[in-house]
């Protein structure tokens, strides 16, 4: 299949949202939750048991679905924008021991990156019980998923400049969490940038993605053994989350990636199945470098990634913008408006095409994008939590 990819003006931006925009509206409503420096990403889950969606940013979550509440579970106060004295990077929400109480995963940084588990207590409290069960983890996007296959969550990540995952004792999770290394070496240093993970060969396996290649799920995913890997170079420097997901609806799945997570450059892979072997062809969206594009959409700094239906047409978009102030803005285009975009996957007959829908140009994205359906329209709203504050941005009708 022959797919291109649109390339706009930055000039038409506005106007093509507007035009690809019920009555001219933007799709998107935004709602400031804080303008406080709390965390580098933010999540969706359900913290209080009530069924509907909260928001986690730091040491706060802000209950669904009007988000108007704000709780803590932590301590934690607001932090300038500069450095990283709020040591909150990712976050997720779900039961961990079986409790039926939610409980909080949150990587931490200081110095190097941590998993903490925040156990929820019975009787309501503003500081629970945490455990450090991972002590030592690399990569800046890491992910919870299941690569195993066994509908249970690991933490996908890297060790000692290995890929692989963390599992907890499923009787003790409190406890320190195994690693399962699936790869040799790869770096020295733990923000080696980029990760994904789904099934790229269409075996019906979990496949891990990083910036270099990707790693083929085997039978036995726990069995101690390196898997296969399939060199690829996706980008040099590296992006953030890898996203996996059939974008010209031809029943395989391709890859979005951020090309440079700390300057220019976005793209999508198309994966073209040939007797179950990969093959993938790039496609840019915003161009690779260290200087914007001469022309079309630009914006640097794209190191947060999410995927979602975000105009209910049973086709799967993403979502990403700038990460405001990262390092205290020596970035490349640091200086750029705080833009957050998502992309609406438009498919021909023969081809694909990325339109960008702005939402907003004073928040941006951190570390991680929070999505899910919280006013249940069938169309995907945004959490974000970064050095701008906390905001949603909830899907108009």
């Amino acid at each position: 299949m022959k797919s291109a990819c649109l390339v706009i003006p930055v000039g038409l931006v506005v106007a093509l949202v507007a035009a690809n925009s019920d009555q001219a509206k933007p799709s998107h409503s935004k709602l400031i939750l804080s303008k406080g420096v709390y965390t580098e990403g933010a999540s969706f889950g359900d913290v209080d048991g009530d069924g509907v969606p909260d928001l986690l940013a730091g040491p706060l979550w802000f209950k669904g679905p009007k988000y108007d509440t704000q709780h803590r579970y932590r301590p934690g106060d607001a932090t300038p924008a500069k450095g990283y004295k709020h040591s909150s990077f990712q976050s997720w929400v779900f039961d961990a021991n079986g409790d039926g109480r939610s409980d909080i995963f949150q990587i931490a940084h200081t110095g190097r990156f941590q998993l903490d588990l925040y156990l929820q207590p019975e009787r309501p409290s503003e500081n629970w019980p945490v455990h450090r069960v991972a002590a030592e983890i690399g990569n800046e996007s890491p992910e919870m998923g299941d690569l195993t296959g066994d509908g249970k969550l690991e933490l996908i990540a890297m060790k000692d400049g290995k890929f692989g995952f963390f599992t907890p004792d499923v009787k003790a999770p409190e406890k320190p969490w195994k690693f399962h290394v699936i790869s040799k070496v790869r770096t020295k240093s733990p923000y080696y940038h980029g990760l994904g993970f789904g099934d790229l060969n269409g075996d019906g396996r979990t496949d891990l993605l990083e910036k270099g290649g990707w790693y083929e799920g085997p039978k036995d995913p726990t069995s101690g053994k390196e898997w296969t890997f399939h060199n690829y170079k996706f980008s040099d420097p590296g992006g953030a989350q890898m996203l996996v997901f059939d974008i010209d609806g031809d029943g395989d799945n391709d890859i979005v990636s951020s090309l440079r997570a700390h300057s220019w450059g976005l793209a999508w892979y198309e994966n073209t199945l040939i007797d179950g072997k990969v093959s993938l062809e790039k496609h840019i969206i915003i161009p690779e470098g260290d200087k914007p594009p001469a022309e079309g959409l630009g914006f640097s700094q794209a190191h947060a990634l999410a995927a979602g239906d975000f105009n209910g047409d049973g086709i799967t978009d993403f979502a990403t913008g700038k990460r405001y102030w990262a390092h205290n803005g020596r970035d490349p285009g640091a200086d750029g408006p705080a833009v957050i975009y998502w992309f609406e996957t438009k498919r021909g007959k023969d081809s694909v095409e990325f339109i960008p829908h702005l939402l907003d140009s004073d928040s941006g994205v951190g570390t991680q994008l929070a999505v899910t359906d919280f006013n249940k329209d069938g169309r995907t709203d945004l959490g974000v939590g970064n050095k701008k504050g906390v905001f949603i941005f909830e899907s108009q009708k």
